[in-house]
């Protein structure tokens, strides 16, 4: 356990601090991709995929999250980028809600039965949906809308794999 943990804070610390970094050097329409809660949700279910216990994802995925957080400011402040104490509680009260949810869904994916793995499987593609219909809404204007559609697309297109590999996989009552 303590090696995936390892492995996930190293993974999760380098991502975040890239994506401070990538904020400024990506093509405007992928440019969201450093700047956008989906692509760290799905870094976050990747690292916790692999844990052999709901606790240990929820862990991994709750710290995950606020690794990625950490990277992110820690790079930010380093190349002289203001960071705002409220723009860092709000993304660490986001790790510490949000991450033990996607953690737990990727083992409940992977090693559960029945329906709460259906619904698991749900988890990250509707977080991906969310995201892409609120920015379309709010952020469009300021944004590639190409890029919130794709978010969409990649949400979508996901649920209906999850649910029949978790159906196939597992008796579903």
């Amino acid at each position: 356990m303590l090696g995936r943990l390892g492995v996930a804070a190293l993974v999760a610390s380098a991502v975040g601090g890239a994506t401070s970094y990538l904020q400024t050097v990506l093509p405007y329409g992928v440019a969201p991709l450093a700047n956008s809660a989906g692509p760290w949700c799905l870094v976050a279910f990747a690292l916790a995929w692999r844990s052999k216990r709901v606790a240990e994802g929820a862990v991994t995925g709750a710290m995950a999250l606020g690794l990625l957080v950490a990277g992110y400011y820690l790079v930010a402040a380093l190349r002289g980028f203001g960071v705002s104490s409220s723009s860092v509680t709000f993304w660490c009260l986001a790790a510490v809600t949000v991450g033990p949810v996607l953690g737990a869904a990727a083992v409940v994916v992977r090693r559960g039965r029945g329906w709460t793995s259906v619904l698991a499987a749900l988890v990250l593609p509707l977080l991906l949906v969310a995201e892409g219909l609120r920015s379309l809404e709010q952020i469009a204007a300021t944004t590639s809308t190409a890029y919130w559609v794709a978010e969409i697309a990649l949400g979508s297109a996901l649920v209906l794999p999850a649910v029949l590999i978790v159906r196939r996989s597992r008796s579903v009552r």
